[in-house]
């Protein structure tokens, strides 16, 4: 990750892992299921995918939709944090999920395997996106589908207002909570900082993803953007 980005996912994501899956829907009023609703009906121009990979996986909300969408397909996720997989391992057991399987990994050191249906779902913005498309270049089959999903920064000055005004109340939320509060710290100013919709455009034509589309989210907080090989 650029500028050793890995030291500061480890450090805000510790000891999350237990509660992410309930903090994530609350904190973003319930989008994050819209978002991730969007995802699982873009991933329809995928055409029966064999192989899925899904990258900064958490713990398994993505993996195990497409799991359950494409119950023909293998499906990878690969993260960062063992915490997490833990996590994601003991839904999969629970679940009885036999067509996933998770491994401890950087997204940057994802190069290699072939998938129809790359994912990555809060990523973006954290890592050297040039590497991580890169490497997604040469792992995605012909005609297989990129899907990337992060937060934004509204553009719109009065949505940019709501949303710094969102933050002056989640923010000593999450400092009551001493798992989460280094994420309350450090997240948003990640966010406001980060160029990656802009970014990822200009390195997924780099690349030869010429068939690309940009979906901003309702309020401006997050985009989706995706790409056919």
């Amino acid at each position: 990750m650029k500028k050793n980005n890995h030291n500061l996912v480890r450090r805000i994501f510790a000891d999350t892992g237990k509660s992410y899956d309930f903090v994530v829907k609350v904190t973003t009023l319930w989008q994050d299921n819209r978002w991730k609703k969007r995802i699982l009906e873009i991933v329809d121009l995928c055409n029966d995918p064999r192989r899925i990979l899904d990258l900064a996986c958490g713990t398994g909300i993505v993996t195990f939709a497409l799991a359950e969408k494409f119950p023909s397909s293998t499906v990878v996720g690969i993260d960062l944090q063992e915490e997490y997989l833990v996590h994601a391992r003991a839904k999969k057991r629970e679940n009885n999920m036999k067509n996933v399987a998770f491994y401890e990994r950087s997204a940057e050191d994802t190069c290699e395997g072939e998938y129809d249906l790359i994912t990555a779902s809060y990523l973006p913005k954290y890592v050297d996106l040039d590497v991580i498309i890169g490497n997604c270049s040469k792992m995605l089959n012909p005609g297989g589908l990129l899907v990337f999903h992060d937060f934004t920064h509204p553009k719109n000055v009065i949505l940019k207002g709501f949303y710094h005004g969102y933050w002056l109340v989640l923010k000593p939320v999450l400092w009551l909570s001493k798992s989460w509060r280094e994420m309350g710290k450090e997240l948003k100013g990640v966010i406001v900082q980060s160029q990656w919709v802009d970014e990822i455009q200009k390195t997924l034509k780099k690349y030869g993803f010429n068939n690309m589309w940009v979906e901003v989210q309702r309020f401006q907080i997050a985009a989706i953007v995706y790409a056919t090989k």
